[in-house]
C-alpha cells in the first residue's frame, strides 16, 4: 500500500473499491485519450473497472491511485503506476484527469509527486508513460520531458494502439 502522496492541490492515495463507480465517469468524461485508441469510451464497463481496481491490488509491484482534489476530496483522476514495467528497474505511469479539470495544473503536480516517491521509495529514475494517438495527451508528455520509443504498449484499461513514452531520470 502507498502512504498518501500530497501535493499543494491534490493528494494521490490507493483508491478504495469504493471508488470505482466514480472512476468510471472519470474514463467517460475524458474520451479524447480513448478516441486516441480508437476506442469508443462508451464500451468501458463497471466490470472493466473493477477488474483493472483488482489486477493492482492482487500485485505488490502495480498501484491504481485516485487523484483527489485536496478542498473537496472529489476524485478528478487517476493514476496507473506499474514497477519494473517495460523494464526491470524502470516504472510506468498511466496518467488521466478528468477533463474538465485539465489544464489547471494537476496533471504536472501528480506527474511531480509520483516521481518523487518512485525515486526516494524505490529508487526509480527513469520513467515511462503510456500515450495515445492523441495530441493533447502527448503534448503534455513531451513538455514534461517524456519521448516517444517506438514501441507499442498496452493501455491499462479499453483497448487500441498505444506506445510507449520514456523519459530519463538525472540518475
Amino acid at each position: 500500500m502507498v502512504a498518501v502522496l500530497e501535493g499543494e492541490y491534490l493528494e494521490l492515495r490507493t483508491m478504495p473499491e469504493s471508488d470505482i463507480p466514480a472512476l468510471l465517469k472519470i474514463y467517460q468524461g475524458t474520451p479524447l485519450y480513448f478516441d486516441g485508441l480508437d476506442y469508443d469510451v462508451a464500451r468501458i464497463t463497471l466490470d472493466a473497472v473493477h477488474d483493472q481496481w483488482q489486477q493492482a491490488q492482487q500485485s505488490e509491484h502495480y498501484y491504481l491511485l485516485g487523484v483527489y482534489h485536496i478542498e473537496t476530496d472529489l476524485l478528478i483522476g487517476v493514476a496507473d503506476v506499474q514497477l519494473n514495467m517495460p523494464q526491470q528497474g524502470d516504472a510506468s505511469l498511466w496518467l488521466l484527469i478528468w477533463g474538465g479539470f485539465q489544464r489547471q495544473g494537476y496533471g504536472q503536480e501528480c506527474l511531480a509527486l509520483l516521481e518523487s516517491w518512485l525515486h526516494t521509495a524505490y529508487q526509480i529514475t527513469e520513467l515511462y508513460a503510456i500515450a495515445a494517438n492523441n495530441e493533447e495527451g502527448q503534448s503534455f508528455l513531451e513538455l514534461q520531458g517524456f519521448r516517444p520509443t517506438g514501441a507499442s504498449a498496452t493501455p491499462p484499461i479499453g483497448q487500441g494502439e498505444a506506445f510507449w513514452m520514456r523519459r530519463m531520470g538525472d540518475g
